[in-house]
């Protein structure tokens, strides 16, 4: 590294360390879930769309999920206090748009070995064009 560079860096970081602490920069990272942990995949077949959200070891009487403003939005909200009496927040919050076809009234969802899976019927499109038949 360039000397320049490194005498930045440390100059920093002592910045941060009397600004801060040392407790800003050492959050235990797996007291947290946040937006950024939580893996999600999105599948589309001719029937459905499939929304799975990867969340092992959380509780599904803690999960929500809702369309609303024709969104689908799916969260999770939950706090729990261990031996030592710290209290810790555990929550997550996804937003999907919803397309045109999208069945808002039969949606599913099922929680089954850690992972989310919520079902969004395809409602059969319209035809572009129909034929009249005269009577």
């Amino acid at each position: 590294m360039y000397p320049v560079l490194s005498n930045t860096f440390r100059t920093q970081r002592n910045l941060l360390d009397t600004l801060f602490g040392d407790e800003f920069l050492n959050v235990e990272a797996s007291n947290i879930i946040d937006d950024y942990s939580v893996r999600t995949n999105v599948t589309t077949t001719e029937e459905e769309y499939c929304i799975d959200v990867v969340a092992p070891g959380l509780n599904k009487e803690d999960m929500m999920v809702k369309v609303e403003n024709n969104q689908l939005h799916i969260s999770y909200d939950n706090q729990n206090t261990d031996k030592a009496e710290r209290v810790y927040y555990r929550s997550f919050s996804r937003f999907w748009k919803l397309p045109s076809d999208a069945d808002f009234n039969t949606i599913r969802a099922d929680y089954k070995q850690g992972i989310l899976s919520v079902f969004v019927p395809r409602e059969t499109p319209a035809s572009d064009s129909i034929t009249i038949d005269i009577k």
